[in-house]
């Protein structure tokens, strides 16, 4: 095993009342959470995963959830002060390089407010895990209003030429076939 300690990815969005909080690494095990930090060690195709962090602002453990899958472990942390919006996920200031925002989760400080609690009876099926099944009682898109039974083929665009039954690009006729043999040149020179 290698003596090199390496960080397994971290991502981190907030809410007003919770930090989200994804480890990235397979069958990773539990990570020790503290009011003020975080601490995760393994051991993987032997190398050794390991960081602890201090978080931006105190946390409540007990509080908190937690979720493993096969390919990450995601943690919902409740702030212990849900007044205060967290700049950062760390006390430290700079860049922790195996930190990153979780875009998936991203929401602006005042879109917060607009927010339901994300935590109480957190249902974890809903965290993207499994599989997506769609938004029940939702339908289909339905199209765009105003544009249905479009004839498209009446734009005049045609099919892309060298594909069967498609049609050609109008107004390419004049077009000659000296394309295909670029770089030959029609004139020779006479000894």
């Amino acid at each position: 095993m290698s003596s090199t300690v390496h960080h397994p990815r971290v991502l981190w969005a907030q809410r007003k009342d919770v930090v989200y909080l994804t480890i990235e690494i397979e069958d990773a095990p539990e990570a020790t959470i503290k009011e003020q930090s975080i601490d995760f060690e393994c051991v993987k195709d032997d190398k050794k995963y390991a960081f602890h962090l201090d978080f931006y602002q105190p946390i409540v453990p007990k509080e908190s959830k937690k979720s493993n899958s096969k390919r990450v472990s995601f943690y919902i942390l409740k702030k212990a002060d849900d007044t205060v919006w967290w700049d950062r996920l760390c006390k430290e200031k700079g860049k922790v390089n195996f930190v990153h925002t979780d875009f998936s989760r991203f929401v602006d400080e005042d879109e917060s407010d607009d927010e339901k609690p994300a935590h109480p009876g957190m249902d974890f099926s809903q965290l993207g895990m499994g599989g997506m099944g769609g938004m029940p009682g939702m339908g289909g898109m339905g199209g765009m209003p105003g544009m249905g039974g479009m004839d498209f083929s009446q734009l005049g665009m045609g099919g892309m030429g060298g594909m069967p039954g498609m049609g050609g690009m109008p107004n390419m006729g004049g077009m000659d076939d000296d394309a295909d043999h670029e770089g030959e040149s029609g004139d020779e020179e006479d000894d």
